[in-house]
């Protein structure tokens, strides 16, 4: 018996060009890369579900693309830290205690903070250190939802990026290719009322 895979997983995009909604950031992000301009602190910003947490992981990969065997694993090149429930000193501590390991495979490591905001006072100055002056195999990627909680310190030394919400227009069209990828009948009309109505999704 074959694995099921819940959709949010199995079409979760893997690359810059399967993001939908998001082609201010995805062509940004794509064309620094191409340019060899990577920035050593990014700050996503927007609601949820607009794909923050998704295009760190994709950029993550991008570049350390050249400089990895093909089919090596990236896991140890991408750490992730939720700071909705890790937001103490002690959790910094150990992202601070890594940077300092420079990266066995691949040339960046990269570290993923995802609701930043939510890290205490206390973290966020030993987080600064780190932040002011990183080694240069160190990326770092913070996402957040509320951007006005950050403190001026910490957005100063980050490249912002504001992901916009998903619109209707965007999304309905990839309702209907992922309904055809697993052969479900969909109503064109339905899909039609949408777009009329013009609801906000959040994906």
């Amino acid at each position: 018996m074959s694995q099921f895979i819940v959709s949010a997983r199995k079409y979760r995009p893997t690359t810059f060009d399967s993001v939908v909604g998001q082609e201010q950031v995805t062509q940004t992000l794509h064309n620094a890369i191409a340019a060899n301009k990577i920035a050593q602190a990014y700050l996503f910003c927007g609601p949820r579900g607009v794909g923050k947490t998704t295009c760190a992981r994709i950029f993550a990969k991008e570049i350390n693309k050249e400089a990895m065997p093909e089919g090596a694993d990236l896991t140890f090149n991408i750490f992730e830290l939720d700071a909705a429930s890790k937001n103490s000193v002690e959790d910094i501590r150990t992202i601070t205690d890594q940077v300092r390991i420079p990266p066995q495979v691949g040339k960046y490591k990269v570290y993923i903070i995802d609701e930043v905001h939510m890290l205490s006072q206390a973290a966020f100055n030993a987080f600064l250190k780190t932040l002011e002056e990183p080694p240069p195999y160190a990326i770092f990627i913070l996402a957040t939802t509320e951007k006005h909680k950050i403190q001026p310190t910490i957005l100063s030394r980050c490249q912002i990026y504001d992901f916009k919400r998903i619109n209707v227009k965007d999304i309905v069209p990839h309702l209907a290719k992922i309904c055809e990828e697993e052969n479900i009948t969909f109503d064109q009309e339905a899909y039609a009322n949408l777009l009329k109505k013009g609801f906000n999704f959040e994906f």
